[in-house]
């Protein structure tokens, strides 16, 4: 969408640095019988194109950025993972309790080994428990405990997507220590 957005930028601040006539007579001129524009409304109609021709250019290339940073999420998750950047995981919405160091080896590791499945987030709602991962970089993800998917999901902060954990292994483990 923002893509688009940015598009229209482009095309309107291309009229607009163009011909600034024309895009004064659509905004404005068309209103008054026999009017013309002064020098200085050109002028500025000329900048105000360049400036959105800017914006709509800044606007495409980040939109593009975007996609690919949620597609790379999954890869750059599992590499923080193999390459022990877990600092602290803590379960629990009231008292969160933070898993010792053995538990957290363990738990890591059934998350390199589970496929992750992106899931769209726009309705989810309602968990059993929730959860952070805390990296050593200081960036952190929520885990959400049998939320909207019934599994067990990873939900980054900066994205519309959620994860999907696939591991039968890593629900037994956290129903038999119940974190409840």
């Amino acid at each position: 969408m923002t893509g688009f957005i940015g598009f229209l930028f482009i095309i309107s601040g291309l009229v607009a640095a163009i011909s600034p006539y024309s895009a004064w007579y659509l905004s404005y001129g068309w209103r008054f019988k026999d009017a013309e524009p002064s020098e200085l409304v050109l002028s500025t109609e000329r900048i105000v194109g360049i400036v959105l021709v800017i914006a709509g250019f800044i606007t495409v290339i980040s939109s593009c950025s975007t996609g690919s940073a949620d597609r790379n999420w999954q890869v750059q998750f599992k590499e923080k993972l193999a390459a022990g950047e877990v600092q602290e995981i803590s379960i629990g919405f009231v008292t969160p309790v933070t898993l010792t160091t053995e538990e957290t080896t363990e738990v890591v590791h059934m998350m390199e080994e589970a496929e992750l499945i992106p899931m769209n987030s726009s309705n989810v709602y309602g968990s059993n428990n929730s959860g952070s991962m805390m990296f050593t970089d200081q960036s952190s993800v929520e885990i959400v405990f049998f939320g909207n998917s019934g599994r067990i999901e990873l939900h980054p902060n900066h994205m519309d997507k959620i994860y999907i954990i696939d591991s039968e292994d890593l629900e037994n483990w956290y129903l038999i220590n119940n974190f409840d």
